[in-house]
């Protein structure tokens, strides 16, 4: 007589099926455990990257040297220092200052660029033909100097001083890539165009003072025109000789 009841498996069979399930257990919690042991290891990997991407740039921000630049212009030194005080516009290196406005001791302006920073300054020094210096106390972080020298009487130096401190990454980073030297360098050469473009005759005369740029409704004493106001005085001495 057959037995008809189900088949029981043997213990051979029995303990194989219980060891593959506990190895598939074991392969995914080994996977489960991978897996969360590699997300944390890239987590600290970023979070050190960060750190020493932000170590890098404060250490490379402690170890800039400010910009220094000079350039010389074929124009009497008065003449380069009344442009440099009234030409609207200010070399910072990161950023170029224009439409500059002087109030009393205070400079103010806007930063050049699609992304224009309101911008403020104050006049630490100022010595007629001899040197300007400003300190920025909005929108950007720089100590300027420029100086004048006179090498004869139709070329002058300018010797350009910018101590420029960094408000964010990208400026840290163009200071480091000396992006905001050859800034500053090429504002400096639109300056020489600018003011070497004057006619000679709008500011030469007999005692060989000068006009100024020569620039029409720039006649007020806070402009420093001396040069259009000697030439005003010299036209007032030959009419009351005639």
């Amino acid at each position: 007589m057959t037995d008809s009841g189900p088949k029981l498996p043997t213990p051979s069979r029995l303990a194989t099926t219980v060891a593959k399930k506990a190895a598939k257990k074991t392969v995914k919690m080994l996977a489960r455990k991978t897996a969360e042991v590699g997300a944390d290891a890239v987590r600290r990997a970023a979070d050190r990257a960060g750190e020493v991407g932000r170590s890098a740039v404060e250490s490379g921000t402690n170890r800039l040297l400010p910009i220094q630049l000079s350039i010389d212009v074929a124009v009497p030194i008065h003449v380069a220092w009344e442009e440099w005080r009234s030409c609207g516009w200010l070399p910072e290196g990161v950023h170029r200052i224009v439409d500059v406005e002087r109030d009393g001791d205070a400079l103010i302006g806007h930063t050049a660029g699609p992304r224009e920073v309101d911008w403020e300054a104050e006049i630490k020094d100022e010595r007629e033909d001899e040197s300007f210096a400003w300190l920025s106390v909005e929108g950007t972080d720089v100590a300027g100097l420029a100086t004048f020298h006179q090498l004869s009487e139709r070329l002058t130096r300018i010797e350009l001083d910018l101590d420029v401190v960094p408000t964010n990454p990208s400026e840290a980073m163009m200071l480091a890539l000396h992006l905001a030297h050859r800034r500053a360098e090429a504002d400096l050469r639109r300056f020489k165009a600018h003011v070497e473009f004057i006619n000679p005759d709008v500011y030469e005369n007999g005692t060989g003072q000068g006009s100024g740029s020569g620039h029409e409704g720039d006649t007020e004493s806070g402009n420093g025109r001396r040069g259009k106001s000697s030439t005003r005085n010299q036209h007032q001495r030959s009419d009351s000789e005639q």
